[in-house]
C-alpha cells in the first residue's frame, strides 16, 4: 500500500498555485507573441488587409484610368461621324454655329459654353446645361446636351447626352462608382491607402544591397509558386513611383477637403484655386445693352496673349454676368489649360484673370495634379507610362490573392501537422 495521501497538499497543488500558475503561463506566451512581432510583420498585414478590403476598387480604377489617359481621342475615334470633319478652308462665325446647334437642340435653353476645335479635323461642340432635382443650389451642372456642329459649313452632325456616352460614363465610373458623392468618397479613400499600399509595398520588397539584382528579376525555370511571388515584387516596385504620383492626386479630386489644408499648411492657397471661383460670380461693370460677340473676345485675349488657344468659351448666364474664356498658353503643362480670363461682356475689359504663370507654390502644386494623374507632365512618355500602370493593381490584385491562398493552405497543412504528432 502507498504511503502517499492523495488528498495531501504534497500531492495536489491549491486552486490558487494552478492559477498563478496558469496566469503566468500565459502571460509569458503573450510576451513571446511580442517579441516575435516585428515592424515587417505588421506592414505585411497592413499591406494584405488594405488589398484585400480595397483591391477591386484600385484595380477598377486602374483600368479605367487606362482609358482616360487618352479619353478625347478616343472620344472622337469611337464617335467619329459626329465628332470629325472634313478640314476647310475658314470656319463660320460662332453665332452661326451656335443658332444651326439651337435649332437642332432637343433642349431649348441657353448654351452654357462651347467647345472649340482643337484640331482642323474636329467639331465644334456647343453644350447645353441638363437641371437635375435638387442640384440647383449646387452651382455649375455637369451634366450637359452636346450638339456637334461642322465649323466649316454649319452643318449639325449629331447631338447626345453627354452622360450617355462611352467616355463620359468611363470618367464618372472612375471618379465615382457611377453614384455620385458616396463613390466618389469610397474611391478616395481607395487612392488614400493606396498610397500607403505602395509605400509598405516598397519597404517589403527592399532588399539587402547584395540581392538588389535577383529583386529586380523574375527568376527563369521557378516553380508557380515563384514565378507568381517574383511577378507581385516586379510589377509592384516597377510601377511604384508612377502608382504613388497617381494615387496622390487622386487624393485630391476625391477628398480636396482632406488634400487642400495640407497644402496650404506649406504654402497659402488663394481663392482662384477651387471650382467656386469658375462657377460665375464675376460680374460685368454696366450693361450698355450690346453685348460683344465671341468672335471680339476671342480676338481680344489672343492679342494679349500671343500664342494662346482658347479652347472653351463660357457665355454670360445674364445681362451681369461676364464672358469666361478657357485657355492654354504656349508652355503650359496642362493640355486642359488652365488660364482662365473672365471679360466684361460689354467693353470687353479683362475683369479677373488667373493665369497659372503667377501661381505661388502652393497654387501650382495643385495645378499640377492632373498632368500627374494622366502622365502629361512627361509628354508621350509619361502618358504611356500611366497607362501601363493602369493594369498592374489588377495583376498585383490577382498574384497576391494567388500568394496569399497557398500560404494559408501551407499555414493549414503545418498546423495539421503538429496536432497529429
Amino acid at each position: 500500500m502507498s504511503n502517499i495521501d492523495l488528498f495531501s497538499s504534497v500531492t495536489r497543488p491549491r486552486y490558487n498555485e494552478v492559477k498563478t500558475s496558469t496566469t503566468s503561463n500565459h502571460a509569458a506566451r503573450i510576451l513571446s507573441g511580442l517579441k516575435r512581432i516585428t515592424l515587417r510583420k505588421v506592414l505585411l498585414k497592413l499591406h494584405l488587409y488594405i488589398s484585400l478590403w480595397l483591391g477591386l476598387f484600385l484595380a477598377l480604377a486602374g483600368l479605367t484610368g487606362s482609358l482616360l489617359v487618352y479619353d478625347h481621342s478616343l472620344d472622337k475615334w469611337l464617335n467619329a461621324e459626329t465628332m470629325q470633319v472634313e478640314p476647310g478652308q475658314q470656319r463660320l462665325p460662332i453665332m452661326d454655329l451656335i443658332a444651326a446647334a439651337n435649332n437642332a437642340s432637343p433642349i431649348k435653353v441657353k448654351p452654357s459654353y462651347i467647345n472649340l476645335p482643337e484640331e482642323p479635323d474636329e467639331a465644334l461642340i456647343v453644350r447645353y446645361p441638363i437641371k437635375e432635382p435638387g442640384t440647383e443650389s449646387k452651382g455649375m451642372s455637369h451634366h450637359f446636351q452636346e450638339v456637334m456642329v461642322n465649323p466649316y459649313t454649319g452643318q449639325v452632325l449629331g447631338d447626345r447626352d453627354r452622360n450617355d456616352s462611352f467616355m463620359n460614363i468611363v470618367i464618372r465610373l472612375h471618379a465615382n462608382l457611377l453614384v455620385g458623392s458616396n463613390g466618389k468618397l469610397i474611391m478616395g479613400i481607395t487612392a488614400l491607402l493606396a498610397l500607403i499600399l505602395t509605400m509598405t509595398g516598397i519597404y517589403l520588397w527592399w532588399p539587402k544591397f547584395s540581392k538588389l539584382k535577383q529583386a529586380l528579376v523574375i527568376k527563369r525555370n521557378a516553380s508557380f509558386t515563384r514565378f507568381n511571388f517574383d511577378l507581385h515584387k516586379v510589377v509592384g516596385i516597377y510601377t511604384a513611383i508612377v502608382m504613388f504620383a497617381v494615387c496622390l492626386s487622386g487624393v485630391y479630386f476625391n477628398l480636396p477637403d482632406v488634400f487642400k489644408p495640407v497644402v496650404a499648411y506649406f504654402s497659402p492657397l488663394d481663392g482662384m484655386s477651387g471650382m467656386s471661383a469658375m462657377m460665375g460670380g464675376v460680374k460685368s461693370e454696366k450693361d450698355t445693352g450690346t453685348t460683344l460677340t465671341p468672335e471680339v473676345v476671342m480676338a481680344l485675349v489672343e492679342a494679349a496673349y500671343p500664342g494662346i488657344q482658347v479652347q472653351r468659351i463660357f457665355f454670360p448666364a445674364n445681362a451681369e454676368d461676364s464672358y469666361r474664356i478657357s485657355a492654354r498658353q504656349v508652355d503650359e503643362v496642362r493640355s486642359r489649360g488652365a488660364t482662365s480670363i473672365w471679360l466684361d461682356q460689354y467693353s470687353g475689359k479683362f475683369v479677373k484673370i488667373r493665369d497659372p504663370k503667377t501661381f505661388a507654390a502652393g497654387n501650382a502644386f495643385i495645378n499640377l495634379q492632373l498632368p500627374l494623374h494622366n502622365g502629361e507632365i512627361l509628354g508621350t512618355p509619361g502618358r504611356l507610362m500611366v497607362l501601363v500602370t493602369g493594369f498592374a493593381p489588377l495583376l498585383l490584385l490577382v498574384t497576391g490573392i494567388i500568394h496569399w491562398l497557398k500560404k494559408r493552405k501551407a499555414k493549414r497543412i503545418h498546423n495539421a501537422r503538429l496536432s497529429a504528432m
